[in-house]
């Protein structure tokens, strides 16, 4: 059976360490408003309307806040019913960014800024079928050759984390906690409420552990998460 798009993508990723989506857009920024681009044009959000943003900017003298200005960039995309999200960095070090998501729907804005992920890449994304929850799917690089992941599901309608849960407890908490503890291989909505992840079958998640994961044919088990 050929692999999905998605298991190729993050493949490459765990193999070559690449970080795709992060693609600086700071240069293409107004003085005012930040660009996302998306398929179907290019959507405009005063930065009046992204407090958290406003606020960081606002901390800077006039030259530190072009250079951190010019260091903003973003990705977008948009659900099936045709709302738009967008993932805002800031902050930004060596590959590095402070994550502010953005809702907009029906011109209304929602944000939702994400401490606890400070320091991570943006990989991927999946709607749930009745569109009720946004799993998206963060990368901390190790090294080179080493992309860690981490889940995190927002609940579309009150634009929240919402909870997740499964067995075993113990890895299905290090899934969802934060810990960017091993790389998450595949990532499928099974139903309305349950996620289907393939992660390294091994004990051993250390760097060398899981080099020789790899080098040993990087078999895989299978996590069942309940997201409510």
């Amino acid at each position: 059976m050929k692999p999905s798009p998605f298991v190729v993508f993050l493949l490459l990723l765990i193999t070559t360490g690449t970080v795709y989506g992060c693609q600086s857009l700071g240069s293409s920024h107004t003085a005012s408003s930040v660009e996302l681009s998306l398929d179907t044009g290019t959507l405009s959000i005063p930065v009046k309307e992204l407090p958290e943003l406003e606020d960081f900017l606002a901390s800077f003298d006039s030259s530190e806040r072009q250079i951190e200005w010019e260091r903003v960039n973003t990705s977008a995309f948009s659900s099936p019913t045709g709302v738009v999200y967008g993932d805002i960095r800031y902050s930004c070090g060596t590959k590095l960014c402070d994550h502010l998501w953005l809702q907009t729907k029906e011109e209304q804005h929602r944000t939702l800024s994400l401490p606890a992920y400070d320091g991570s890449i943006f990989v991927s994304h999946a709607f749930s079928p009745n569109e009720t929850y946004l799993a998206l799917l963060m990368g901390r690089n190790e090294g080179a050759e080493l992309v860690r992941h981490q889940l995190l599901v927002l609940r579309t309608d009150e634009f929240s984390v919402a909870a997740v849960h499964g067995e075993p407890a113990t890895i299905s908490e290090q899934a969802v906690s934060g810990d960017f503890a091993f790389p998450i291989l595949d990532l499928q909505w099974k139903d309305d409420q349950t996620l289907e992840a393939a992660v390294p079958d091994t004990a051993d998640l250390s760097y060398e552990g899981l080099q020789q994961w790899r080098e040993q044919g990087s078999k895989t088990r299978t996590l069942l998460l309940q997201v409510s």
